[in-house]
């Protein structure tokens, strides 16, 4: 019998050790997690909800991937968001359609998505070993090597995550042992907020106001490097929401090269310069804020502001500097990990070590918010699992 020996237990390592066990049921699959429970992470993400997935094709799922989007062709294709969807449907978890395609649990319980894959789990007897610490991981002898034991391996996939949300044991200790054995790139936070110390952001005046489907622009070094369109929310320290966050993927290392960074903001998006100025000019700013639904808070913001910028450009072009970015602690996911260049796509399988896979967060490639991340890592774990015992299978 073939030992398969996955460490960590969130979205990926669940997924992988469902995809093995199902693909090669005489296995022994072992699903090691130093949490007391499966899928720690998970249950805290969209606010105890769970954005599982996003309602969209493998397409706009690679093209929502600012990290190595293209690595994931062959995992997508084989596992998505409709089979995500079917996967949860059928065993007693309908999902339902929010906002921008987001697929949340109908219940709006994280628990509830977490519960089907423990129920999976133990339907296929998959080994669970939960409160037990991976200390060192013996490539060359086919150990892992526990807090509690040493577990042998004949297959083994590594799905422990990134640096993100690090209460959740996600202390990126798997990804810097692997570093002495293949291509590792630096990680940085991603999906996270975003730091202004301009005085109107420093004054909190408008701390917990959110604006719906603004139009957000990127400038570095005043060069126009993003545009998207989506919810933000204005935080006691800068700026966060969904919008905010796509932003901050291109800001991996700006900070550190101490180049000029700035955020555009439209209210207005589907109004243009022109249109605008006439609104203005037939009523006040206070009405216009009205009409469209923007929070009264703002009148107050331009009266701050209204010595250096006009009523359209306070709707059109409202301009705020990025000075930083929050940490590990606030961040959605991680970029950077394991080189893609050290794993074949079409297996998961690291390329020197063939008996060995990486998949999830670990890996240097990551997405927006919206779904996407967790379905990545659904993803590449039920690739992992399916191909795990590949080379054994050609040997026979």
């Amino acid at each position: 019998m073939k030992n398969i020996v996955i460490c960590g237990a969130g979205p990926a390592g669940c997924m992988a050790a469902i995809s093995a066990k199902t693909h090669f049921p005489e296995s022994n699959v072992i699903l090691i997690d130093q949490n007391d429970h499966i899928l720690k992470k998970l249950r805290l993400s969209g606010g105890g909800r769970c954005n599982v997935s996003a309602n969209v094709s493998v397409q706009t799922i690679i093209e929502q991937t600012p990290r190595n989007g293209r690595f994931l062709y062959a995992s997508l294709n084989e596992f998505n968001s409709t089979h995500i969807q079917d996967f949860f449907t059928s065993r007693g978890c309908p999902l339902i359609e929010e906002d921008h395609q987001r697929l949340f649990p109908k219940s709006h319980k994280a628990a509830d998505i977490a519960l089907v894959m423990l129920n999976e789990l133990h339907r296929l007897n998959v080994e669970l070993q939960l409160n037990i610490y991976v200390n060192q991981i013996d490539l060359h002898n086919n150990r892992v090597i526990t807090s509690d034991q040493t577990f042998n391996y004949d297959h083994l996939i590594i799905a422990s995550g990134g640096l993100s949300y690090q209460q959740t044991g996600s202390d990126g200790h798997l990804i810097k042992i692997l570093s002495q054995h293949v291509e590792v790139e630096a990680c940085y936070p991603a999906e996270t907020p975003l730091v202004s110390n301009d005085a109107l952001i420093q004054s909190k005046l408008l701390q917990g106001v959110s604006l719906k489907d603004v139009s957000l622009t990127l400038l570095i070094d005043g060069k126009k490097k993003k545009q998207v369109k989506h919810d933000m929310l204005f935080t006691h320290f800068g700026f966060s929401g969904p919008g905010v966050l796509q932003l901050s993927s291109v800001c991996r290392d700006c900070f550190e090269k101490k180049q000029s960074i700035l955020m555009i903001i439209d209210c207005l998006p589907h109004l243009n310069h022109q249109e605008v100025e006439s609104l203005i000019k037939e009523k006040t700013l206070s009405k216009v804020l009205s009409m469209h639904q923007l929070p009264k808070r703002l009148n107050e913001a331009y009266d701050v502001l209204k010595e250096n910028i006009t009523p359209t450009q306070f709707l059109k072009a409202w301009t705020f500097n990025i000075h930083d970015m929050r940490g590990f602690n606030q961040a959605f996911v991680t970029s950077g990990g394991i080189s893609v260049k050290a794993i074949d796509p079409a297996t998961m399988h690291l390329k020197a070590y063939p008996n060995v896979s990486v998949c999830g967060e670990m890996i240097d490639v990551h997405s927006h918010t919206g779904g996407y991340n967790i379905s990545l890592a659904m993803s590449m774990g039920y690739h992992a699992g399916k191909h795990c015992l590949e080379a054994s299978k050609k040997e026979r």
